[in-house]
């Protein structure tokens, strides 16, 4: 269904006493009315009128000048405006330490959880640890492992090697060209 105005129904009427629910429609041109122009000017107003107050209203007074009030009232007034700055240093203090308070429970209740799962991991590492010791030493235990036990006897002493002198590197060689001395693999 459209939302645009709908006119009447149509009838057999003629158009003259046809009837909009809108706005009426003029049958002819010449009794359209036009609109005057607006002139830069302001149209004039009729003056304003000062209104007396009712009879029963309460007049309303003028404050007297800081000067003219006295030494305690002036302290009063002094005091209430220090005690908002102090509340206002004293609530956006409390808000920052409830903030850093709620985010440092926060901080430490996840690492204290990182610190729990470590050392269950520790736990479980030690224990896997120690089952294979346990294992390998029952497998040395069986005859046929070809382990044989440690005694003085079996002691295999090696000599230490012979002291070589340092090399010097010449200048001529990159240090692109020199290998690092670390693994290449596992």
């Amino acid at each position: 269904m459209s939302t645009a105005f709908r006119s009447a129904p149509r009838s057999r009427r003629p158009a003259s006493t046809r009837r909009s629910p809108l706005y009426p429609v003029p049958a002819q041109p010449s009794q359209l009315r036009t609109v005057p122009k607006r002139s830069s000017q302001p149209l004039p107003r009729p003056p304003l009128k000062a209104v007396a107050p009712p009879a029963g209203a309460a007049v309303v007074r003028r404050l007297p000048s800081k000067r003219s009030l006295p030494l305690w009232l002036r302290l009063l007034i002094q005091a209430q405006r220090g005690s908002l700055v102090i509340a206002f240093v004293l609530m956006t203090a409390t808000l920052i330490v409830y903030g850093s308070t709620v985010y440092t429970q926060q901080l430490w209740s996840k690492e204290y959880r990182k610190l729990k799962t470590l050392q269950r991991n520790e736990r479980e590492m030690i224990a896997t640890n120690e089952g294979l010791k346990n294992q390998l030493a029952l497998q040395a235990d069986r005859p046929g492992s070809g382990l044989v036990p440690q005694t003085p006897d079996n002691t295999i002493f090696l000599q230490p090697a012979p002291q070589r002198s340092a090399l010097s590197i010449s200048p001529s060689v990159s240090k692109a060209e020199v290998a690092p001395n670390t693994p290449l693999g596992y």
